[in-house]
């Protein structure tokens, strides 16, 4: 719209010139007069400088019969899987429209836990699939070796280390709605040993054993500047645990539970010496430590996957338990016919484990997945064989628990979904 006004010359004061001050403020106040009247008479909503009016909308929002009523217009509600397009020409056409699902999952089938189906695992899938439960089972065979296995009665020799064993452990579990779920892990038996001998017909092989009231020197004959002596050391573990466990988007699972694990050592040490004169020529000592540890309590755990391409993972494993031990322990010592001394005692004491684990894991179907990686245990507050007694004979006064040891190696394993 175009707008010109003419004023009267006569309306500037004389001395003034045409375009002063007067003269431009009477001429916008005119050209807003005349805005306002144009605009409420069109009832145009704003024009350039004019603020537009403001729309009452209803406060609230109605849905009825397949209407969404939003102020003073109203919007049918249509089924994309049932729409129909009408086409230039007036025939009726299928929409490609698709209906829009669940997009954060919080429905009942899923309760959160955006799954792909059975078997499949982040980042593959749908995340908005309906969620399946499933039953899962792992077979892992681990490589492990005992460390600080260095003990020694006699300066003479040693005994080597203790070998890389394979220990199975097998896992089956299930979670019936995609979160929460359990399982039970079974892991052993393991069995590690080492030992050592010397022998010298001329004799000279010494020991560490020392000796306190009431005994002497002459009740470790067997063992001092001996012709032959051997010794070895044996350790077995295993375990059971079962766990309530809690999965979040197939990549992290938290669990607790209780486990039990048993562990028990055998450490024997026996001397041969010349007896020139004596009931028998040669003189035969032995030594027999063992302990037996039951750990019964409490753990937790936590199990990450992490992607890193379509179809590999790494992954991170850890366990840590308080456990309440029921330690045992019996020492057995001869020397020839005439000296013999015999302990046991039976304690309950505080324990603990820490298990750490990481490696690499191939997703080679749906259903199955192939993991490889290695892996650390600790376990501490347990008795030992050789602890004992500490190569002193005669101050044995009860079961030692103060001992702990690492257990270190890999793993090669497979899990199967379904």
């Amino acid at each position: 719209m175009r707008i010109r006004l003419n004023l009267p010359g006569n309306a500037v004061a004389s001395g003034e010139h045409g375009n002063g001050a007067w003269h431009t403020v009477t001429r916008a106040i005119a050209i807003l007069m005349v805005i306002t009247g144009s605009n409420a008479a069109l009832g145009q909503g704003a024009l350039v400088g004019v603020s537009p009016t403001k729309a009452a909308v209803a406060d609230t929002t109605t849905t009825g019969s397949g209407v969404i009523t939003l102020g003073t217009e109203s919007y049918k509600v249509v089924d994309a899987s049932n729409f129909a397009v009408t086409t230039a020409t007036g025939n009726a056409g299928a929409s490609n429209v698709a209906q829009v699902g669940c997009q954060s999952c919080q429905t009942q089938s899923c309760r959160g836990n955006c799954r792909a189906g059975r078997g499949s695992a982040y980042p593959l899938g749908n995340l908005c699939a309906p969620c399946e439960p499933f039953w899962y089972a792992s077979v892992e065979t681990l490589f492990m070796q005992r460390q600080g296995g260095n003990y020694s009665a006699s300066p003479d020799f040693g005994m080597d280390d203790f070998d890389f064993e394979m220990i199975p452990r097998l896992t089956i579990g299930c979670v019936p709605d995609c979160i929460n779920g359990c399982e039970l892990t079974f892991t052993g038996v393991a069995e590690w040993k080492q030992s050592g001998s010397a022998s010298n017909p001329a004799g000279g092989i010494g020991t560490f054993l020392t000796t306190v009231a009431p005994f002497d020197a002459a009740d470790i004959t067997a063992f001092t500047d001996s012709i032959e002596q051997s010794q070895s050391l044996e350790a077995q573990y295993w375990s059971v645990e079962a766990n309530k466990t809690m999965v979040g988007y197939d990549v992290a699972r938290c669990l607790f539970g209780v486990r039990y694990i048993n562990y028990q050592e055998l450490y024997a040490y026996n001397g041969e010496n010349d007896d020139p004169g004596g009931i028998t020529p040669t003189v035969l000592g032995s030594i027999t430590s063992e302990t037996k540890n039951h750990l019964v309590g409490p753990q937790v755990g936590i199990d990450l996957l992490y992607p890193i391409c379509r179809r590999g993972y790494t992954d991170f494993r850890t366990r840590a338990g308080v456990f309440a031990n029921f330690a045992d322990m019996d020492f057995d010592l001869r020397n020839n016919l005439d000296t013999t001394l015999f302990a046991d005692d039976d304690t309950i004491t505080i324990s603990g484990l820490i298990e750490i684990a990481g490696g690499l894991r191939f997703q080679v179907t749906d259903c199955i997945s192939i993991r490889a990686g290695g892996e650390l245990w600790w376990l501490g507050g347990v008795a030992t064989a050789t602890d004992q007694f500490r190569n002193t004979i005669g101050r044995i006064n009860g079961v030692r628990t103060g001992s702990d040891f690492l257990v270190a190696g890999g793993t090669l394993g497979a899990e199967f979904r379904y």
